[in-house]
């Protein structure tokens, strides 16, 4: 089978500097493979996303040498727009994707600039909303979405034009865990779906892993460091060496001194089989001491009886009722009604946004209370 991605002794560096962002780059991808391509920050791994998608050399400038080749187009030849047919791009910023004013103009932007008859129009964007799962955010601005939803929107902005090759460059960048696993479902969804070559360009490889990938590749230095199935990669140490961090459990089995192989299916903790490791693993707890606590130290931070877990409903509700100090901690109260859709929100941003508005309605010796509803 011919690869649909083809890096051959390929080389490139930017005009404004000395020295490469990739040396010597040899990868091959090929039709409907989902390859999970890592390496810490400033390694080359956004560089080469941006070559495959034709913002090198059109939008960062620079020289290379080498062969590539997407699709049989060299994309320094094909342009930006040229390779738009081929790839579809989602950005870490998802905001600098979005042209329409309504969720819906910005998922039909392609079609329109392709003169697709308006019912068309119509058929693909509730087709592809349907997939994304964003059919009942149609009318609304970009603007008012969520992370995560801003990250559906943008997927089916790429998926309308039926382009080979997805390429999505840290999608996890500005989503917290619970969102993350969402977006790398909903991407496996795709590719399981529509059978496209998909591209995920990460540092935050156990989030990724959540969902299967045929392969990694690891970028260190801007060279390919590595590339191999994931249950190959866990069972080596090129993660750490290049300042990757590996899933929290094979960090545990490792530091138990486990030697970890491939044929136990490390890639996920949930199917991977643990058996040859548990005698270790208990003799390794059994043997664990805590360093012993250190006296005369006041706490810069304590946290007492938290409950706390992701939801996806209204998480304000109107609450009046007497102000609770116990010395540890306090309610406050909101009389004017807040609501705030909680859907994919962090913890954090609930309390900011719940904080920013009770401050609205609340002089400065007055109290604010938030009660999530789950």
């Amino acid at each position: 089978m011919k690869p649909i991605i083809e890096f051959k002794d390929y080389t490139f560096k930017y005009r404004s500097q000395v020295d490469p962002t990739l040396y010597n780059i040899n990868l091959a991808v090929y039709p409907g493979e989902k390859v999970l391509i890592v390496g810490p920050s400033g390694s080359g791994k956004s560089t080469l996303a941006h070559c495959i998608n034709g913002l090198v050399p059109f939008s960062f400038p620079g020289e290379s040498t080498g062969e590539l080749q997407v699709g049989g187009e060299d994309p320094s030849r094909a342009g930006i727009f040229g390779m738009s047919k081929l790839v579809g791009s989602v950005l870490q910023d998802t905001d600098g994707q979005f042209i329409g004013l309504t969720v819906a103009e910005d998922i039909a932007f392609a079609l329109e600039n392709d003169c697709v008859p308006q019912d068309e129009i119509f058929s693909k964007v509730d087709e592809v909303a349907e997939i994304v799962d964003v059919k009942n955010l149609l009318k609304h601005a970009p603007t008012e979405l969520s992370g995560g939803q801003k990250q559906r929107v943008s997927m089916a902005g790429v998926m309308i034009d039926d382009v080979d090759v997805l390429l999505f460059d840290e999608p996890l960048a500005n989503l917290d865990p619970a969102t993350g696993k969402k977006a790398i479902d909903l991407i496996d969804k795709i590719s399981r779906t529509t059978g496209k070559t998909v591209l995920i360009i990460e540092h935050r490889l156990e989030d990724a892993l959540y969902r299967d990938v045929d392969r990694i590749v690891v970028v260190g230095e801007g060279r390919i460091v590595a590339d191999m199935t994931p249950d190959e990669l866990l069972c080596t140490d090129i993660l750490q060496k290049e300042g990757i961090r590996e899933p929290l459990y094979i960090t545990a089995l490792k530091h138990a001194g486990c030697q970890i192989t491939a044929d136990t299916r490390p890639q996920h903790i949930e199917t991977m089989d643990l058996a040859p490791y548990r005698e270790k693993v208990q003799a390794w707890y059994k043997e664990a001491q805590l360093p012993p606590p250190r006296p005369g130290k006041q706490s810069a931070l304590e946290v007492l009886d938290l409950d706390f877990s992701y939801i996806t409903e209204d998480a304000a509700e109107d609450f009046k009722g007497p102000v609770i100090r116990d010395g540890k901690s306090f309610v406050m109260d909101i009389t004017p009604g807040i609501h705030v859709k909680a859907e994919e929100k962090s913890l954090f941003e609930l309390v900011t946004l719940l904080v920013d508005n009770a401050n609205k309605y609340c002089d400065p010796e007055g109290t604010v209370t938030v009660r999530l509803r789950q």
